[in-house]
């Protein structure tokens, strides 16, 4: 494996961003890492905060000072920022050790405007292929097809040029 990761996207069947619109399809990425899927797994639950580019992906962005992802059903995703408040990007839904977790995710915004992430580790060849899946677009109304381009450019940016990057240097 090369110190570049790749991935690839798939394009699933989607939600509707309002009754009769075109479907918004949620962002598929995958990513193969040479490391075992129990190691990615805690790499990217239990270190979140050492991994998630907070500088360039957070609300504070410079100001943002650490985030993290508490690791139990209805445990906070969320960042602090300078003055030691906590902003609340989404809540922890499912929790399988190991194989899968699913998140909200509304950085910035209500719960009420909640779309899902979902991320699963599997095994593939000598490592393992992690799979994250953005959702839900539909609570987003007419704003979702714009925000969906934006993070599907973000989430290349956070899996590739973090998650990955920070798992193949063994950190």
């Amino acid at each position: 494996m090369s110190d570049s990761p790749g991935d690839t996207a798939t394009v699933p069947a989607g939600s509707l961003a309002s009754a009769g619109a075109t479907p918004i399809e949620p962002i598929v990425l995958c990513v193969d890492l040479p490391a075992p899927p129990a190691v990615v797994f805690a790499t990217f639950a239990s270190r979140f905060a050492d991994w998630w580019p907070v500088k360039t992906h957070s609300l504070s962005r410079d100001a943002a000072t650490t985030c993290r992802m508490t690791l139990d059903p209805g445990g906070a995703v969320e960042e602090r920022a300078p003055d030691g408040t906590w902003h609340r990007w989404g809540t922890m839904e499912l929790l399988e050790p190991g194989r899968r977790l699913r998140f909200s995710w509304h950085p910035g915004r209500e719960p009420e405007s909640a779309q899902w992430i979902d991320v699963t580790f599997e095994a593939a060849g000598d490592g393992s292929r992690i799979t994250l899946t953005h959702g839900g677009w539909v609570a987003l109304g007419e704003i979702a097809p714009i925000l969906r381009r934006e993070y599907a450019a973000g989430w290349r940016t956070v899996l590739n040029e973090s998650f990955a990057v920070f798992v193949i240097r063994g950190r």
